[in-house]
């Protein structure tokens, strides 16, 4: 009798060993992005739509203040920089800067051209040099 309850309780382990585990029947996919690309350029549009949204958002809360425009924006640009460079590396937070900057600054600039001829401006034609 005593090999009999040997045998059921070795029986009982290796059952429970050999459990196979179903796969479900109802799987739904999460996402339905397919490569990278489609991923990081649907990322960029939600970055830039919730930056519209703030900016528009701040433009409204700069006319409850008395203080020039300029001085409003330091100060947020300020704050806004800190959190930057103190959030990601330097070497991102440089390039990130200098890129908005230069593409602000062209931007602004064709604006100017097209928007104000009287002024007298002229577009820069580009050059072959590299510097």
């Amino acid at each position: 009798m005593s090999e009999d309850k040997k045998r059921r309780k070795r029986k009982v382990k290796h059952g429970k060993n050999n459990v196979v585990v179903p796969f479900k029947r109802n799987l739904q996919v999460a996402s339905d992005t397919v490569n990278p690309v489609n991923f990081e350029e649907t990322e960029r549009e939600r970055v830039s739509q919730y930056g519209k949204d703030i900016c528009l958002e701040i433009y409204e809360y700069s006319k409850q203040f008395r203080m020039s425009p300029g001085f409003f924006y330091y100060h947020l640009l300020f704050y806004l920089k800190q959190t930057a460079i103190f959030n990601c590396g330097y070497i991102e937070y440089k390039h990130a800067n200098d890129a908005s900057t230069n593409e602000i600054a062209k931007n602004h600039a064709e604006m100017l051209v097209e928007e104000c001829p009287e002024l007298g401006l002229k577009q820069k034609e580009e050059t072959d040099t590299v510097h």
